[in-house]
């Protein structure tokens, strides 16, 4: 019976293995942002639905950090500090609609670093 158990799933690994195989990984947007005292520039504003992959760099001589909020103001996800020099990648999976990023150490987002964001349909 183990056998028989062994056998057929040896069976089917080649079956699932090429079926994993024909499904396309999901699509991940790169967006580039850059940032500095007092500026946060994302290289592009508007971008598919789906995973968007932020690549951070902090240019500047203080601490930041990068924050994805909704249209209502939630957070949905952040960076940790990013030091001056350094980067940082957030992944996060967004819909379609509007959204803003910011720099939330201490007063920075009043300062200007701070900028909108467009989610639309491929």
């Amino acid at each position: 019976m183990l056998v028989c158990a062994v056998l057929g799933a040896a069976a089917l690994t080649p079956a699932l293995v090429a079926a994993q195989a024909k499904r396309p990984a999901p699509a991940s947007t790169a967006v580039g942002v850059s940032q500095r005292e007092f500026r946060l520039t994302p290289y592009r504003t508007r971008v598919p639905v789906g995973e968007v992959r932020f690549n951070v760099t902090n240019y500047g001589e203080d601490v930041h950090d990068l924050v994805v909020r909704d249209a209502r103001g939630r957070v949905l996800r952040s960076t940790a500090d990013v030091k001056p020099g350094g980067r940082a990648v957030l992944r996060v999976r967004l819909g379609r609609g509007s959204y803003r990023l910011s720099c939330d150490v201490a007063n920075h987002a009043q300062l200007g670093m701070r900028s909108g964001f467009t989610v639309v349909r491929r």
